[in-house]
């Protein structure tokens, strides 16, 4: 029988000043999903009541504590997921849109990857986060999506772009905090990388990091200055 997945993305970590922009794809089973409408097309869909996942939402809704508790059942209960870092570097390169954009398509790819080795005749729904969609050309693929489209604050609406708003955020923040002990007198544990006046301080007092995006304006204005 040919399965139909319902795949959804989103990513976190477009405004912070340093760090990698983190993209994550879920697929949950249709099992746990519900819709008032037809499921593979609809922008609102939530998880089924009583269920581990029932109080997903957009990660940003979530406390710390509650988001670390579902990040292992998320992965858990996915019939695939992918996680896609991109690296200051690259953002650098190609700007934080297109950098967005590549590490999308690259969730999206991985995710359906691993989802045609239990169906190879499957079809997908793909649902992302935000108004813009990745550019997908591998034509394999292309030909097996039944539904392709962004969906405005899609991490409070969507189960699956929720999902994927957990994971990223969460593998994001703790990638942060273990560079926070690298770099202690940055506080970023506390503002994740985010140009508050403490972190924009701190560049102005100790430099610019490696990690640090070149090609964002106070990172690009401090190191005019100290030329």
């Amino acid at each position: 029988m040919q399965n139909h997945f319902i795949i959804g993305v989103d990513e976190v970590g477009r405004g912070p000043l340093l760090g990698d922009v983190v993209i994550s794809a879920v697929c949950f089973s249709n099992n746990i999903l519900t819709s008032k409408t037809d499921i593979y097309e609809a922008d609102e869909v939530a998880i089924i009541p009583n269920h581990a996942l029932s109080a997903l939402t957009d990660s940003k809704k979530l406390s710390e504590k509650k988001r670390n508790l579902l990040f292992p059942i998320i992965q858990q209960q996915a019939t695939a997921y992918s996680i896609i870092k991109i690296p200051p570097s690259k953002i650098d390169e190609i700007n934080i849109l297109q950098a967005t954009l590549l590490g999308m398509k690259m969730a999206i790819e991985q995710t359906i990857e691993k989802l045609l080795l239990i169906d190879n005749q499957a079809k997908f729904s793909i649902f992302v986060d935000g108004n813009k969609l990745p550019n997908l050309d591998n034509a394999i693929i292309l030909e097996k999506i039944y539904c392709f489209q962004a969906v405005i604050q899609g991490d409070s609406k969507h189960a699956c772009i929720s999902g994927a708003s957990v994971l990223a955020k969460v593998v994001r923040d703790r990638d942060v905090v273990a560079m926070d002990k690298q770099y202690p007198q940055y506080g970023l544990a506390k503002h994740k990388g985010y140009p508050t006046a403490v972190h924009l301080q701190a560049i102005e007092k100790y430099g610019v990091l490696p990690e640090h995006r070149r090609s964002f304006a106070p990172i690009k204005n401090q190191l005019s200055k100290n030329n």
